[in-house]
């Protein structure tokens, strides 16, 4: 009994002098990593693979995002200067019809213009810095073309 616990101490002695010489060793052999904040090199990566790559400007905010939305479709979103408001977005189609949109909105109101597919075809529309709806170029219930203009307040030509 008492040759297992000698024994069992002269390992645990010899263990724990490999552990302080391999943090000696590596203090004195291995320099350390800078990471570069400014001016650093590009890297190329051939895959990269993730659900989500976050944008950040130098400051720290946040200015956009590639990445899957909660259904798991793939989406592209910019945030303008107050990282708040879109300002463009790529993904999912906000009828809630499974297809996809691409949005541009302003930095500063609320004009928009957004080329989607809707339920019956391609659409384009624009709205003006009231909000309303005044053009709009798509397909009809019916498969035709369309054309819809309108005032500034959206009240039909």
């Amino acid at each position: 009994m008492l040759e297992m616990k000698i024994r069992d101490l002269v390992f645990l002695i010899i263990g724990g002098l490999l552990v302080i010489s391999g943090m000696v060793l590596n203090s004195v052999f291995v320099s350390h990593a800078d990471a570069q904040v400014n001016g650093g090199t590009n890297t190329y990566f051939k895959n990269v693979f993730c659900e989500n790559l976050a944008i950040q400007d130098k400051n720290g905010r946040f200015r956009g995002i590639f990445g899957l939305n909660s259904g798991g479709d793939a989406i592209l979103q910019i945030f303008g200067d107050n990282t708040e408001n879109t300002v463009a977005y790529l993904g999912e189609n906000a009828e809630g019809n499974n297809e996809i949109m691409f949005q541009l909105n302003s930095k500063n109101d609320v004009r928009q213009v957004s080329l989607m597919i809707g339920t019956d075809g391609g659409r384009f529309d624009s709205i003006n810095k009231l909000g309303e709806r005044v053009a709009t170029i798509g397909v009809d219930k019916k498969g035709d073309g369309l054309v819809d203009l309108r005032d500034h307040h959206g009240y039909r030509k």
